[in-house]
């Protein structure tokens, strides 16, 4: 999309692209461009539709990038939250409310929860404007069904992400445009899950319009393939052998379209520069770094590498802001491919002398030919890739057959012996269930899944077990299956949010 087209459609939008609630509603509109007579021509669809990607990068922040509103869905804390309220990570910064998040202490006043509770409802809110408006415009129909359909990918995706990490969320299905429209209750998940899966059924029937396919907006196959996800997570859940099934099909239906990076190599090729929008990468955000208006790359670089001896060659700008924990790096076997793409615990300087590190630090995102000093990065987040498809299917199966059958294993072997590992031994239910959940972390180590991951495959004892292996100073607590529902929100609606359970 042309960078400045949108960054000018969103400020003309301003006056009527609300979100849900507070940060928005206190903005004073720069314009007298009304939601009456503003959408009104094909370019205004095409406008509105392209401000939802701003929501998923930059968010809405007119003061550039130290705006206090800077950031948004996935910039911000998405992938980085599940990993700290897990095994994998730990935070290094003085923050309390990294430190806190990392340790399972979180509670409703912590600002980053917060804000990924504002990022998931303005991203909403501006899919909503599209849902709503775009259709009454005169234009190529499969165009406009092509823009609602990108709408409704990232509202079911928002809505999706919403109940997992906070339970019952408020359900708007249209724009918010005041105080009054914000300010109601939570819905319980089993009223947001149809309209999840609706979204999700339309935009896998109308994603067609092949200029506007790829390069960070979604495929028909990608919302099969979150489809994959959302039903494993609820067939999990309500032990639903349909949605099980339902995994598997649309697992099934993914794969041959989006074939895995193979070879020794196969793991490190994902996160290539170069392959950017190739092969397995079903659907990824888009991170511009170097060629957009504005500042478009990603936190990767800055929040994972630790600081190092630039003048040596060392990367710019690594904060070190999260270290992995020593129980993730012992958890792969040496042999395996994806450790050293993983992680690392060293580095090599251009004079030869070599640093090494008190903890082991994520380097998967770090594509030292294309980008040696590091710093703001083009790296896209891999929201979906084929691995996982393959991770789904095997669980799914284990679950509908109590235990794995040949198709099962086979899928989970896939992935083994791409990393260059052997068949797995697991034989029976919950072997191969403890086999999914180890893959699972190997493969998807720094990218957001682990806790949701634990939540969904351990029992409260299991889950704390893993944890304190990893971080003794963590207390998981059953509070913690889900995140606290922000204060200064409950606050805004005078208490009509009520507080999940434990906080």
């Amino acid at each position: 999309m042309n960078a400045l087209t949108t960054q000018l459609r969103i400020a003309l939008l301003s006056a009527c692209l609300c979100t849900a609630c507070g940060d928005f509603l206190d903005e004073v509109p720069k314009s007298t461009v009304t939601s009456e007579n503003y959408y009104k021509t094909r370019e205004d669809a095409i406008a509105a539709t392209d401000a939802i990607y701003d929501y998923l990068i930059s968010g809405y922040a007119p003061g550039g990038l130290w705006d206090e509103n800077f950031g948004g869905l996935f910039f911000n804390d998405f992938w980085e939250l599940p990993e700290l309220m897990s095994d994998n990570m730990t935070s290094k910064q003085s923050s309390v409310d990294f430190v806190s998040t990392s340790n399972f202490q979180i509670d409703a006043f912590n600002s980053r929860i917060r804000i990924l509770w504002r990022d998931f409802y303005q991203t909403i809110n501006a899919c909503n404007t599209v849902i709503q408006k775009v259709p009454d415009i005169p234009m190529d129909e499969v165009l406009k069904n092509q823009l609602v359909a990108e709408a409704r990918f990232f509202r079911a995706l928002c809505y999706f992400e919403l109940t997992r990490f906070f339970g019952d969320v408020p359900l708007h299905t249209a724009p918010v445009e005041n105080v009054s429209a914000a300010n109601i209750e939570r819905t319980p998940t089993d009223q947001i899950y149809p309209v999840v899966l609706e979204d999700l059924a339309f935009a896998e029937a109308n994603l067609t319009y092949a200029d506007r396919l790829g390069f960070g907006r979604p495929y028909a196959r990608s919302a099969s393939a979150l489809l994959a996800r959302v039903y494993l997570t609820l067939g999990v859940k309500q032990s639903n052998t349909t949605y099980l099934t339902q995994a598997v099909e649309k697992a099934d239906l993914v794969i041959p379209e989006f074939p895995l990076f193979s070879g020794p190599t196969g793991y490190a090729d994902i996160f290539k520069l170069s392959n950017r929008f190739k092969g397995e990468h079903i659907w990824e955000v888009n991170f511009n770094a170097t060629l957009s208006q504005g500042w478009k790359g990603n936190q990767f670089l800055v929040r994972l590498l630790p600081q190092m001896d630039t003048g040596k060659g060392g990367p710019a700008n690594g904060q070190g802001y999260d270290a992995a924990t020593a129980a993730l790096y012992s958890a792969f076997d040496p042999m395996d491919a994806r450790r050293d793409v993983t992680l690392f615990k060293s580095f090599t300087y251009s004079d030869n002398t070599t640093e090494n590190f008190s903890d082991p630090y994520f380097c998967k995102y770090w594509d030292r030919v294309a980008e040696p000093n590091g710093n703001e990065s083009d790296a896209t987040y891999p929201y979906l890739r084929t691995a996982e498809m393959y991770l789904i299917k095997a669980e799914a199966l284990n679950e509908l057959n109590n235990g794995p059958n040949g198709e099962a294993k086979a899928a989970l072997n896939a992935i083994r012996h791409r990393a260059g590992l052997g068949d797995t031994p697991a034989g029976n239910y919950a072997d191969f269930k403890k086999a999914v959940l180890a893959e699972r972390r190997l493969e998807f180590a720094g990218e957001g899944h682990r806790w949701h991951d634990l939540v969904r495959m351990c029992t409260l004892e299991e889950l704390s077990t893993l944890v304190k292996a990893a971080k003794p100073n963590a207390q998981p607590k059953a509070a913690n299956l889900l995140f606290p529902i922000p204060q200064r929100e409950r606050d805004i609606t005078n208490g009509k949010l009520t507080q999940n359970e434990g906080y």
